[in-house]
């Protein structure tokens, strides 16, 4: 990494900020309200009628619903402003970024593995290094209130790259990211923001694992659900996500139907030549804990 630049995506970090602690108390006060027998029943994880009616709701038996209960709020911090704009479509979630407008931004642009790697990256690195100057020269004196230029933080952030970095808080409930991770979890059309989600899991698996205060029902309401956290398709091993782009080229699953294969035979690139390939190969060497299953022995595949 040099100033400036940030050399693939591991420079990206996932904080959890906020959970509930006690997610099934909530689902129990809510399920029995079906039953007029179980509604003076106070909760208590000991008692087998509780856990029978949690797991029923958890493995989607009995109404799951009463999951929706569970939020989760974390900050993606370091990531582009290119995985923000894909983050920030997901219906439901609850943002705050960081701001370009009243402020002086902390240059800091994502240059993607596989520019990094290519006979691009001095050029690329001096564009990002003129852009960065040229910004810096505009807002100068702005905090200072002296030598005011005539450029304002938010006229002069146009000038900033779609790689420049920014944090953002997100509030989410834990049904909503089981669906998100359907879509950002497959390798052929999710690059950045895929790695994002896995950072984002990794350490959402942590924090749960280390509280002591929840108890055996809250922990299998995280854990049940942190399990389905995969890209479509992967319950069956098969592939039913991609685009004209790569189609199915990464070849984690087998293609899942005759549109699959076709896509992939006529697809527009190279899927050797993209960023996600690159960084799957270093994640598998250096953060292998990320990978999901069935990755290892695909990007061995590669190798071979």
């Amino acid at each position: 990494m040099m100033s400036g630049v940030q050399n693939g995506y591991k420079g990206i970090e996932v904080e959890i900020i906020g959970y509930t602690k006690h997610p099934a108390k909530v689902m129990w006060d809510m399920l029995k309200q079906t039953w007029i027998k179980l509604q003076d029943i106070e909760y208590n994880p000991e008692l087998p009628i509780i856990k029978e009616f949690i797991e029923g709701s958890v493995n989607r038996r009995l109404n799951p619903t009463p999951q929706e209960t569970v939020l989760i709020q974390c900050v993606f911090k370091n990531i582009s402003r290119v995985n923000l704009a894909q983050l920030t479509r997901h219906r439901g979630w609850l943002f705050q970024v960081e701001s370009q407008m009243p402020q002086h931004v902390e240059h800091n642009v994502i240059l993607p593995l596989n520019i990094v790697q290519s006979e691009f990256y001095e050029r690329a690195a001096k564009l990002i290094e003129e852009s960065q100057k040229l910004y810096d020269d505009m807002t100068k004196g702005n905090d200072d209130g002296k030598e005011h230029t005539v450029i304002p933080y938010q006229d002069a952030r146009y000038l900033l790259m779609h790689g420049q970095t920014c944090d953002a808080s997100c509030s989410f409930t834990l049904p909503q990211l089981v669906n998100v991770c359907g879509q950002r979890l497959e390798n052929n059309t999710a690059d950045e923001i895929n790695y994002a989600f896995r950072l984002l899991l990794k350490e959402l698996k942590k924090v749960i694992a280390l509280d002591d205060e929840m108890d055996k029902l809250d922990k299998l309401i995280y854990e049940k659900n942190l399990e389905r956290c995969d890209c479509f398709g992967a319950n069956t091993k098969r592939c039913f996500t991609c685009d004209d782009v790569f189609g199915n080229s990464f070849k984690r699953f087998a293609d899942g139907n005759e549109y699959v294969s076709r896509v992939t035979e006529n697809c527009k690139f190279d899927y050797t030549k993209s960023a996600w390939y690159k960084e799957l190969m270093r994640i598998k060497e250096e953060e292998p804990e990320l990978l999901l299953s069935g990755e290892k022995e695909m990007i061995e595949s590669w190798e071979d």
